[in-house]
């Protein structure tokens, strides 16, 4: 019977530390709880763990408000059952917080009746469109392909309809340009020319 007992309270007492060790980890991210010696007695290994749960407290502020939550509301860490009415409140504050969420009672219903009324399709179309993923990921990586190309060959137009009107248009006006400089030059030529003969003709004469 005794050692029935001491092997509970062994194992109980693993429990705790276990318990002990995960909210360090989940509050500081490591833990520097170490390993209890098992052979020795219940009562010192509950000291060291209640040793070490008050060193986890004062370096934690989380640690600390969960404490003094847990002594202003003890209910609050219980798993109370939902037939059961909570010690805390009284019927009045009980039936405020009824009637305070009775308005949203319908339309929940009526949202949860509605999804009943939800059809739901046949496997063979559900095994179709899993089907279909395969189709769908390739058609979008080609999609995907088609675009890149489509916005190199655009770029590349862009640049060759710049290259030809550099190169044809504004050389063509440039050549157009220097034709009508020279015609000109030769046009004045010429009438310089006829009017130098004119005063030739009228001198002679």
């Amino acid at each position: 019977m005794d050692d029935t007992f001491d092997k509970t309270a062994a194992e109980s007492i693993d429990l705790l530390e276990a318990r002990l060790r995960r909210i360090e980890y989940a509050v500081c991210g490591q833990t520097d709880i170490a390993e209890a010696n098992t052979k020795v007695s219940a009562m010192k290994r509950l000291a060291q763990l209640e040793h070490s749960l008050h060193q986890l407290a004062s370096k934690s502020q989380v640690v600390q408000d969960l404490l003094r939550l847990h002594a202003r509301h003890p209910d609050l860490f219980q798993s109370i059952s939902p037939e059961e009415v909570p010690s805390t409140l009284d019927t009045s504050s009980i039936l405020s917080i009824i009637l305070a969420s009775a308005s949203s009672y319908p339309s929940t219903a009526s949202r949860l009746t509605s999804i009943l009324d939800v059809p739901i399709p046949p496997a063979e179309q559900s095994a179709q469109l899993i089907e279909l993923i395969p189709r769908i990921a390739k058609a979008e990586a080609i999609q995907a392909s088609q675009n890149t190309e489509i916005a190199s060959l655009r770029e590349r137009s862009a640049e060759l309809i710049y290259r030809w009107h550099t190169g044809n248009t504004l050389q063509q006006g440039d050549g157009w340009a220097e034709s009508v400089g020279k015609l000109e030059q030769v046009e004045r030529r010429v009438r310089r020319l006829e009017f130098t003969k004119r005063i030739d003709d009228g001198i002679v004469e």
